[in-house]
C-alpha cells in the first residue's frame, strides 16, 4: 500500500471512493514522501476542492472545504492539476494557494461577467480580448478540430523552446448549462461535448448517474453500450489515422481510412442510427427497447474485418514517415497520467475497459509500447481496431448474458468512467432531488494539454500540426 492510501485509512468518506480531509490533513497529504498516486483531474467550486487519483486502476476522490475562497494548490505537487485550478478561478473565483500558474484558462478578456458560476460574479463593462504577447500559432495553422492556439518562443536552430496553449475561444459554458438539470435533460448536452465521444461521454455520464442511484444497467443495455463504444472506437481511430496520414502525404492510406469510416457511418444510418451515433445513448425506455444493436455490430464486423489486412499492409508502406515525431517517454506519460493510444504507445498500459462489468477480457490483446512517437501511436490504433473487431465478435456470441455484480448503496454521488477511443473519460456528479447539484468532467485531452510544453520543446514549428494530430487532440472536452 502506498503512503497516500495508508494516510487515507480511517478518514471520513462521503461516497464509495470519496474521502474528506480537513485543511491541515489536505496539506499533509500533498506533502507525503514516496510514490505518488497518478492524478487524473483537479476540480474546485465555491464549497470544496477535489482531486481524482488512481490507485492501480481504482479511482480515489479526495476533497477539502475552502476557507475564504482559498485552498492549498494540488499543482504544488501535480503539474496536471494546474488546468483545473485555473479553470476554477475563472468560473468560481476561488484561489489555489501556492499554485505555480494562475493565468486565466477560459476567460480571454471578452467575458461580460467575471466568475460566472459564483454567487458573487461581477459585471465587467468594456471587456476586450487579450492579445498574444509573443509568437503565436493561430488555430487555423495548428489545423486541429477545435480552437487551439499556441503562444511560443524559439531557441537554437529555430526550434520551440516554450509553448503556452490557449483554448479559451473554445469555451461554451457547458458546466453552467448542466447544473440543475435532470439527467434526462442533461444527456443531449453531454452527448455533444466532444466529437471524440458521442457515445463515450454520455455512457460515462450515465455510469455516474447509475452509481449515484445504486443501480447497474440490465445485461442487454450493458452490452448495447459496449458494442456502441467499440464501433465508435474503430471510427475515431480511422479518423485520427487519416488526419495524421494526410499531413505526411500518405494520401492512399488516408483515403482507405476515410472510405472505411464512411462505410461505418453508412451502416449506422442503414440500421436506423445516426451516422456518428449521436443521441443513441438515452434514458428513454421505449427508445432503448427499440435499439437492435446486434445486427449493426455484425454488419460492422463483416464490413471492416476483410479490409483490416489491407489497412495494415498499406500503413507499412508509409510508417517510416511518422517516426521520431512527438516522442513521449514512459516517464512522461506516467507523470502526467496520459492514457489512451498515446499513453499505451509509450508503455503506460492502463485500459479502463478491464474494469467494466461484463467486459470480455480475452479480446483485449494489445500490449502497447511501440516507441512513443507518431508511428507508435498509429500502430497502437491499428492493434486496437483489431481488438475491437474481436471484442465485437465476443460480445455478439454471448450477448446479454448475466454477470455477477455486487450491490452498492444509493448515495446520490457517482463516479463514472469510460475508456474512449482517445483515453479515459470521467464524470463525477452529485444529485439533489433528482437534479445535478455538482458535475465535473475529465476528458483525456487534459493531461496532453498540460504536457504541451514538455512534448513540443525542441520540435520545429512546422511539425506541430502532425504531432498534435497524432495525439488525436481536441480541446472540446476541456473548455467547459
Amino acid at each position: 500500500m502506498s503512503a497516500m492510501m495508508d494516510f487515507l485509512r480511517g478518514k471520513p468518506r462521503s461516497g464509495l471512493f470519496h474521502y474528506r480531509l480537513e485543511r491541515d490533513d489536505w496539506i499533509r497529504f500533498l506533502a507525503l514522501p514516496g510514490r505518488l498516486l497518478p492524478l487524473l483531474a483537479s476540480w474546485a467550486d465555491e464549497q470544496k476542492a477535489t482531486i481524482l487519483l488512481l490507485d492501480g486502476e481504482k479511482p480515489v476522490l479526495i476533497s477539502t472545504s475552502l476557507e475564504l475562497r482559498r485552498y492549498h494548490a494540488p499543482s504544488s505537487l501535480y503539474p496536471v492539476a494546474a488546468w483545473g485550478e485555473r479553470m476554477a478561478r475563472d468560473l468560481w473565483g476561488v484561489e489555489a494557494l501556492s499554485a505555480p500558474d494562475d493565468a486565466p484558462a477560459l476567460d480571454d478578456g471578452s467575458w461580460a461577467k467575471t466568475w460566472p458560476l459564483s454567487r458573487e460574479g461581477i459585471t465587467v463593462p468594456g471587456a476586450g480580448l487579450t492579445e498574444p504577447k509573443g509568437l503565436y500559432m493561430s488555430p487555423c495553422y495548428v489545423g486541429l478540430p477545435g480552437l487551439v492556439g499556441l503562444e511560443y518562443t524559439l531557441g537554437g536552430e529555430g526550434r520551440l523552446e516554450t509553448v503556452i496553449p490557449s483554448i479559451a475561444s473554445a469555451h461554451r459554458g457547458v458546466l453552467s448549462q448542466l447544473k440543475g438539470l435532470t439527467p434526462e435533460q442533461a444527456l443531449p448536452i453531454v452527448a455533444r461535448i466532444s466529437a471524440g465521444g458521442f457515445v463515450a461521454h454520455p455512457v460515462a455520464f450515465l455510469r455516474a448517474v447509475e452509481q449515484a442511484g445504486g443501480i447497474y444497467p440490465v445485461p442487454h443495455e450493458r452490452d448495447t453500450r459496449l458494442l456502441l463504444l467499440e464501433i465508435e472506437r474503430i471510427s475515431l481511430h480511422l479518423f485520427d489515422l487519416s488526419q495524421t496520414a494526410r499531413l505526411v502525404q500518405a494520401d492512399l492510406f488516408a483515403t482507405l481510412c476515410d472510405q472505411m469510416r464512411e462505410t461505418l457511418a453508412a451502416l449506422c444510418a442503414s440500421y436506423g442510427f445516426s451516422r456518428r451515433l449521436t443521441d443513441v445513448i438515452t434514458l428513454d425506455e421505449k427508445q432503448r427497447e427499440r435499439i437492435e444493436i446486434v445486427p449493426l455490430a455484425q454488419a460492422v464486423r463483416e464490413a471492416i474485418e476483410p479490409k483490416f489486412s489491407l489497412l495494415s499492409d498499406l500503413y507499412a508502406l508509409y510508417g517510416e514517415r511518422f517516426r521520431g515525431y512527438g516522442v513521449l517517454s514512459n516517464d512522461t506519460v506516467w507523470h502526467y497520467a496520459i492514457g489512451g493510444t498515446t499513453g499505451r504507445a509509450s508503455g503506460r498500459y492502463i485500459d479502463m475497459r478491464r474494469s467494466d462489468v461484463g467486459m470480455r477480457l480475452e479480446a483485449l490483446r494489445s500490449s502497447g509500447g511501440y516507441g512513443g512517437d507518431a508511428h507508435g501511436r498509429n500502430l497502437q490504433r491499428l492493434s486496437e481496431i483489431r481488438d475491437s473487431l474481436a471484442l465485437i465478435e465476443e460480445i455478439i456470441a454471448s450477448f446479454a448474458l448475466e454477470d455477477e455484480t455486487e450491490s452498492f448503496p444509493a448515495l446520490q454521488e457517482g463516479l463514472g468512467v469510460v475508456e474512449s477511443a482517445r483515453g479515459d473519460i470521467w464524470y463525477w456528479l452529485t444529485l439533489k432531488e433528482g437534479r445535478l447539484d455538482t458535475i465535473q468532467i475529465r476528458d483525456p485531452a487534459l493531461p496532453v494539454l498540460t504536457a504541451f510544453g514538455e512534448i513540443l520543446r525542441g520540435e520545429k514549428p512546422d511539425s506541430v500540426p502532425l504531432i498534435l494530430a497524432s495525439f488525436g487532440f481536441s480541446p472540446a472536452g476541456l473548455a467547459l
